[in-house]
């Protein structure tokens, strides 16, 4: 096993053990409804909380090899970024790009693109919203600095914390579109 191998491995189940805790109250909550532990009164000892564990321990592991195997599709190169819904992206070879070019070309990017939405520019950098056929939709913050262009996207909402690779997925696009210019 590689050391590649044992530390995705290491960032499956860390992944896995943080869904599987965060589906662990809605699943304890099902459970206790369709027990009816509610209705007559709430008692923690009464309910049958092992149910809840298998529950939760499959919804993270179902959730976490859909995810992880959406990051294997991409080829993502980069480890530190493997598994993480908030992506961060560097296009090197555009260090002389003021903000105003990146926007410009993001403006023709988001032309053509349907579903996405420019939602601010600034001197700072610029957002832009993109929504898939799902209805998900994603944050994806440009700027322009001394590097080169920082391309950061993130689900736009704080609740998603297993996004498949959508962010990723935004990253190398808008990446690959914006290296035809360099």
């Amino acid at each position: 096993m590689t050391a590649r191998s044992l530390f995705k491995l290491v960032i499956y189940i860390v992944n896995w053990l943080k869904i599987s805790l965060i589906a662990f109250p809605v699943s304890f909550a099902l459970i206790s409804l369709k027990q009816g532990k509610l209705k007559y009164g709430y008692d923690f000892f009464d309910v049958d909380y092992n149910w809840a564990i298998v529950i939760a321990i499959g919804i993270g592991l179902v959730l976490n090899t859909w995810h992880a195997i959406s990051f294997e599709e991409l080829k993502a190169t980069d480890l530190r970024q493997y598994l993480k819904v908030r992506q961060r992206y560097v296009i090197t070879g555009t260090e002389k790009w003021s903000q105003d070019d990146v926007n410009s070309r993001m403006n023709a990017l988001v032309e053509q693109e349907r579903g996405w939405q420019v939602l601010k520019r600034e001197a700072r950098g610029s957002w832009v919203q993109i929504k898939n056929k799902y209805g998900f939709m994603d944050v994806v913050h440009l700027q322009a600095n001394k590097d080169g262009v920082v391309i950061e996207s993130r689900p736009k909402y704080l609740i998603d914390f297993v996004d498949m690779a959508r962010n990723l997925s935004n990253v190398q696009y808008i990446s690959k579109q914006l290296k035809q210019y360099v």
